[in-house]
């Protein structure tokens, strides 16, 4: 759509920043319709700390408008490279002409600063992408390399009023930019660069320029809840939750859209509130309707609660947003992975691949699909893939392992578990090093040997003691294996220190106190306690990981078989059969059929039941012959014929 030109009003004399009018030409209205890109700034004054700080700067600060529509640097980057350019090359006026198009971008802005005597001169361009129409110019000055961002801030908020934004919504959206960012260009410098390492390579080789930032200014919001999310893509959890924290107490560092961004990863990552957090995006969505982030990561919020529908609903409203968002086509196809809409889910990622787009996150999708269509290679490809890859060979790793798991393999799966966590310490990822050691513990003891998961839930607390998700793991395996008096002190610990957290308090702790009922044969008190997990069993519980055990309901099941309830117990059982895309390669999914075979025998249904213990054989038929829980279920098997 063209740009729409309106009449301006009367000129504003300014003051502050030595800001005043470069023109007296007209502004423009844009409609809801029109899209900006900001270009690179041309930097003549002599100091490299502008470059690329300035453009990053100046798109917080129209960002705090809602009525203006950016193109997002995902986008740009896309744009470049579907032209056979570098993703991270300058965007000149040279070649908005070639961008706009593929963009869908109306206005072009520009911007330059130059030395001015002692002071900088800055200088922001808005051109029409159709034509190369001049639309509106603005100037500013800065007395001092100091006051730059200031002054630019001032320039930005008056090309918003130019662009037709009304005088209310400029004074309630208008944060100045050194509070919005930073006052010191050097952090501000690395944060830029941790953002464009997080697009171009990756959270693992973002965290040395991002913890710059924020050593250079403790109070950088911004700075912090950009390494909390890096931390989280990297399932340290507890790092995240820190990092949000610092951003969250500094409130008056932040814009109102970052402060919703920040709120709601606040509730999401810090206190776990999870209704909080969805209120809190809502809130967001609302005021900010065209922001992809919004409500990508709005749907991340419903996988927690296993809503995989509305996940992939909102998934797909922020890929619409922003088809050049990593995460938003990984959100998509997880969730459609979930739903066992394997096609779509293969559809998106070859979409997100086409596009050139790529992230250790996909590549364990495509690991679930080939492990649910029983595709090996496709499966093996993946851990060739991810050799060497921080934060993804360990991920892909511990996939493999559970794989082996699967089908019984549990030598080979011990070793796998072992290199996981290794990889993962030598990345210093100590988090996801005991996630994956909690992860192999709970299956030990699943599988009935308890000296081996006993022994894994001690390393688990001494690889990460201050790791929720890592507490909660070690916690049900020693609930599991009977040590009952550790497991009540640490979940007692558990539930004081998670006061506000949905996960914990409705999911995780009335989970592990029906797994300790049940060690004290109380069954139908279990039962009682795992009614009232029900809305969050499909839910992804533990840290970030795109799959679910569904561990309360494999445990309600054991509750009702011990209750002599078996039709009730087959039910629960196929529940997990029935959630293949939930569940993936979990031991639960596994140990399925052998359970409803236990719960249909325990109903009399015999037939049924040398079916079900069948299918779960013929799974284990290679599987090594001393796993306790096979020699039990052989010995069953044997009873039933």
């Amino acid at each position: 759509m063209r740009v729409k030109l309106a009449i301006a009003g009367v000129l504003l004399a300014l003051v502050g920043a030595g800001f005043y009018w470069y023109s007296q030409q007209r502004g423009t209205k844009l409609s809801e319709t029109d899209t900006i890109l900001i270009g690179d700034f041309a930097n003549t004054a002599g100091d490299a700390v502008f470059d690329g700080t300035l453009r990053e700067a100046l798109a917080v600060s129209l960002a705090q408008s809602p009525s203006l529509n950016l193109v997002s640097v995902e986008k740009v980057g896309e744009a470049l490279r579907a032209l056979g350019r570098p993703i991270d090359m300058p965007v000149t006026r040279d070649l908005a002409p070639n961008l706009c198009p593929r963009l869908g971008a109306t206005v072009y802005l520009a911007g330059s600063i130059a030395k001015d005597g002692s002071g900088y001169a800055l200088k922001l361009d808005a051109t029409q992408c159709a034509t190369g129409d001049a639309v509106v110019s603005v100037k500013s000055e800065a007395a001092s390399k100091r006051e730059a961002l200031h002054a630019l801030g001032v320039a930005a908020s008056e090309l918003r009023g130019k662009f037709g934004e009304d005088a209310t919504s400029l004074q309630k959206f208008n944060l100045p930019l050194e509070r919005a960012t930073t006052g010191s260009l050097e952090a501000l410098a690395a944060f830029t660069e941790g953002r464009r390492l997080v697009r171009d390579k990756g959270a693992m080789d973002a965290m040395p320029a991002l913890k710059k930032a924020v050593e250079l200014d403790s109070k950088f919001a911004l700075a912090h809840s950009n390494l909390a999310v890096a931390y989280y893509n990297l399932n340290q959890n507890a790092l995240a939750a820190d990092h949000i924290r610092q951003a969250f107490e500094a409130a008056d560092r932040q814009t109102l859209r970052d402060r919703l961004h920040i709120t709601t990863l606040y509730y999401d990552l810090a206190t776990g509130d999870v209704q909080k957090a969805i209120r809190s995006y809502k809130e967001w969505v609302q005021l900010y309707p065209r922001d992809d982030i919004a409500k990508g990561n709005l749907s991340s919020e419903y996988f927690l609660i296993g809503d995989y529908e509305e996940a992939a609903t909102l998934a797909q409203q922020a890929l619409r947003l922003d088809p050049g968002s990593t995460a938003w086509y990984e959100n998509l196809a997880t969730a459609y992975i979930a739903l066992q809409r394997l096609e779509e889910a293969q559809n998106v990622l070859n979409q997100a691949f086409a596009r050139k787009l790529d992230d250790p996150s996909m590549h364990a999708d495509l690991y679930a699909l080939a492990f649910l269509r029983s595709e090996p290679a496709g499966m093996e490809r993946e851990l060739a893939w991810s050799a060497g890859k921080p934060g993804g060979e360990d991920t892909m790793l511990a996939l493999q392992a559970d794989t082996e798991a699967y089908a019984g393999h549990v030598r080979k799966a011990r070793e796998l578990s072992r290199r996981a966590v290794e990889v993962a310490q030598s990345a210093q990822l100590n988090e996801p090093a005991a996630i994956w050691q909690g992860i192999a513990a709970l299956r030990e003891t699943m599988y009935g040997n308890i000296e081996e998961a006993r022994k894994g839930a001690d390393k688990v607390l001494d690889l990460a003691p201050k790791s929720r998700d890592a507490q909660i793991l070690a916690i049900l395996v020693l609930t599991r294996v009977g040590d009952l008096r550790r497991a009540q002190t640490m979940v007692d610990d558990l539930a004081a220190a998670n006061i506000t957290n949905t996960i914990v308090q409705s999911a995780w702790v009335p989970t592990i106190r029906a797994q300790a009922e049940m060690a004290a044969q109380k069954p139908v008190r279990a039962l009682e306690l795992l009614e009232t997990v029900k809305p969050y069993e499909r839910g992804q519980l533990i840290g970030n990981l795109s799959y679910s055990c569904m561990i309360p309901v494999y445990l309600r099941a054991e509750a009702y078989l011990g209750a002599k309830r078996g039709p009730q117990a087959a039910a629960e059982f196929q529940k997990l059969v029935d959630s293949r895309g939930v569940v993936g390669n979990c031991w639960s999914g596994a140990l399925a059929p052998l359970g409803r075979g236990r719960a249909q025998a325990l109903a009399g249904s015999m037939n049924a039941a040398r079916t079900s213990y069948q299918e779960f054989l013929a799974l284990w038929k290679n599987a090594d012959p001393d796993v306790p829980i096979l020699r039990s279920a052989r010995a069953e098997f044997a009873k039933l014929k």
